[in-house]
């Protein structure tokens, strides 16, 4: 059994080869893709649903929109911060919270979908084009559908304030 030189105590070749490494460079972007697909899409299609199902006083449904309903919080109190240091407050919490509302609506469905665009593109040298359309769709139907249901439904989920 032959060698390496640089250490006499290890067969030939075992020295550069580290379990999955290369795979697992190859891989990542796909794996990041398809959760994040998943996630757009468990959420686009259980939301229409979420006023139907009740156990007791809870929707079950909505924990799926939890990650999205605390981003959309954390926005939403970094606008009305910024309301009152520009100086444009109405004086109110409520016609601020409502002034605001829309645009961290529009934040919460843009950001996510648009870090992990970045995070792909700057983490690869010639990102994957495939990969960011698929996101881009599924981030543009989960969009579509929690605006429609903010704006339709009478269960406002994306109105709690976590902060």
């Amino acid at each position: 059994m032959a060698s390496d030189p640089t250490n006499p105590y290890e067969p030939a070749g075992s020295a550069g080869i580290v379990p999955g490494g290369a795979a697992a460079l190859q891989r990542w972007p796909v794996v990041l893709c398809a959760c994040t697909c998943s996630y757009f899409l468990v959420s686009a299609l259980t939301l229409p649903f979420v006023n139907e199902i009740w156990f007791g006083e809870a929707p079950p449904l909505a924990i799926v929109q939890l990650p999205k309903s605390f981003f959309k919080s954390l926005v939403h109190h970094v606008l009305l911060s910024m309301i009152n240091w520009l100086g444009l407050s109405r004086g109110s919490p409520s016609p601020d919270y409502i002034a605001t509302h829309g645009w961290a609506m529009i934040a919460t469905v843009s950001v996510p979908a648009l870090l992990v665009i970045m995070v792909l593109s700057l983490m690869q040298s010639s990102p994957r084009r495939r990969l960011i359309g698929a996101i881009l769709i599924c981030a543009a139907l989960d969009a579509v559908v929690t605006l429609w249901f903010d704006s339709a439904s009478s269960l406002k989920l994306f109105n709690a304030i976590y902060l």
